[in-house]
């Protein structure tokens, strides 16, 4: 977790987009394992459109985990 002390200046905001940046890359963690590697278990939706998407909710949500993580990151 990020030291509150080191970033007292900088503000609420500032620590809610670190730590949003946080959440997004371990929903993305999720989102990953629950689409991509559930295309092993057979469902109503055809295996390559889960693949699909969980490929792209994946990167995308990386990409933006990683941009926000990265900008509000302690100095």
């Amino acid at each position: 977790m990020i030291d509150t002390d080191r970033v007292k200046g900088k503000g609420k905001l500032y620590l809610f987009f670190y730590n949003l940046g946080k959440l997004i890359l371990d929903a993305t963690k999720l989102s990953f394992a629950s689409l991509v590697l559930g295309t092993i278990i057979k469902g109503d939706i055809s295996q390559s459109t889960l693949l699909i998407a969980g490929i792209v909710a994946s990167g995308a949500g990386a990409a933006l985990g990683v941009v926000l993580t990265t900008i509000f990151e302690e100095k």
